[in-house]
């Protein structure tokens, strides 16, 4: 079988995809796989042991997205008019573009996959194709009476289900121009409801791709209509892979040697948000477990630091590390809450600190919070009492107790990723 998948956003948005990706190419099966152009080389990397992953470029450079006005700044306004319309030009962004190269990506494609981003393109072509449609969730985006649209408030379920409701219609609002256009060049007649109701008319599956333990009471509400996997991984082992390409150790040597002599150190990573004084969060760090009397290290992500791995330093700063091989060796974690540095920090049985910026980081520091396993803050109001009030809940005995617990709770990843084909070959075979 062939199968489609044209997936945007950022490396967290992207991984997922590639993991199933690997695991269609291992059952013998073909996959176009779309990436944004800063994430090509990453992609054919992960990818670089199965033949039969095509990897094309798909989307804008979503480096350069990430850093630019409309998202540093506009989209976070204070002003709800400027926040609104930045919203609908980041859900239109780049919508021409990628419509045309899923026509060219699916030729033939017995299915199409999407990520939680671009999801509506890649649906109206599937229709058009009258094949299987599934997308990849990364946390709760649908209408639910189980979880607040406010992370960090409990509502009535009554309310919380015509929130999310509303929310759906204010995004179908600002996408069905562009939607409707797209459709009509495909063959197809105007749609008049929200995605989430036609993906299930058409018998879509909406896969979501994380842990249910995380927010009890959604996966017996959805049932099987939006069936839980767990956390999509990378890997081949039970756990997230501890050794490079070959055996190799994915830990530089220094260190690893930087490591191993003192105590556990505290990991402090942002993945690819966009830090605007990294050099100013570094000191903050430093002057942070100096008063504590911690170590760590600081991940440098998509910021712009120099290495450093001092053994007269405290604080050791690394460039993009393999968190399944690091987070072991670590004491605690304090990082942006993206989805997949989520699962693995907990996987790990680490107490995380989410410090987050948007999107659906703020729904992982909630329910690290909520289960007990760590803590949570806006990274815009981070400060020094802040972080060290952070860590120090990081640090005590129930935290460190609770987080081991929610790991123990986890789906293992090879169970993951075999659910997650099953649910995406049976869709192939009923539809054939």
């Amino acid at each position: 079988m062939k199968f489609v998948m044209p997936f945007t956003g950022s490396r967290g948005d992207v991984q997922p995809g590639l993991v199933v990706a690997s695991e269609l190419s291992a059952r013998g099966h073909d996959v176009t796989f779309g990436a944004p152009p800063n994430l090509v080389a990453f992609a054919e990397a992960a990818t670089a042991d199965h033949a039969s992953v095509s990897v094309v470029p798909f989307g804008p450079d979503t480096r350069a997205l990430l850093e630019s006005d409309l998202v540093r700044t506009r989209i976070k306004s204070k002003n709800l008019r400027t926040r609104w319309a930045a919203l609908a030009e980041l859900a239109n962004f780049g919508w021409d573009d990628m419509a045309e190269s899923v026509l060219l990506m699916g030729a033939h494609a017995d299915m199409a996959i999407a990520g939680t981003l671009g999801q509506e393109l890649v649906f109206n072509y599937a229709e058009s194709q009258s094949i299987p449609f599934a997308a990849l969730h990364y946390c709760p985006i649908r209408s639910n009476r189980s979880m607040s649209v406010v992370p960090s408030r409990t509502m009535p379920g009554v309310v919380n289900r015509t929130t999310w409701r509303i929310l759906e219609s204010m995004r179908w609002n600002s996408m069905k121009k562009r939607e409707n256009t797209q459709r009509r060049a495909l063959g197809l007649g105007n749609a008049s409801r929200p995605l989430p109701e036609r993906i299930e008319s058409y018998g879509g599956i909406e896969i979501q791709a994380y842990d249910s333990a995380f927010f009890p009471g959604l996966r017996q509400e959805w049932e099987d209509r939006r069936p839980f996997i767990g956390f999509l991984e990378p890997g081949g082992s039970e756990s997230s892979h501890s050794t490079g390409v070959l055996g190799a150790d994915p830990i530089p040597a220094s260190l690893r040697s930087w490591i191993e002599s003192g105590t556990a150190p505290v990991y402090f990573g942002f993945g690819s948000m966009p830090v605007r004084d990294p050099t100013g969060l570094v000191r903050m760090i430093e002057d942070v477990c100096a008063r504590g009397g911690y170590r760590a290290i600081v991940s440098s992500g998509w910021s712009a630091l120099d290495e450093r791995v001092d053994a007269d330093n405290s604080v050791a700063i690394a460039g993009s590390v393999d968190h399944g091989a690091l987070f072991p060796l670590c004491r605690a974690a304090v990082h942006h809450g993206g989805a997949g540095t989520t699962a693995a920090s907990v996987r790990a049985g680490l107490p995380t600190m989410v410090c987050w910026f948007s999107a659906d980081q703020p729904f992982w520091g909630a329910a690290l919070t909520r289960t007990g396993a760590g803590c949570s803050a806006k990274f815009v109001e981070l400060d020094r009492d802040t972080l060290a009030a952070g860590i120090e809940t990081l640090m005590r005995p129930d935290t460190a107790s609770h987080a081991r617990q929610l790991a123990a709770a986890m789906t293992t990843p090879a169970d993951t990723r075999r659910t997650a084909v099953r649910l995406i070959e049976g869709a192939v075979h009923q539809n054939s």
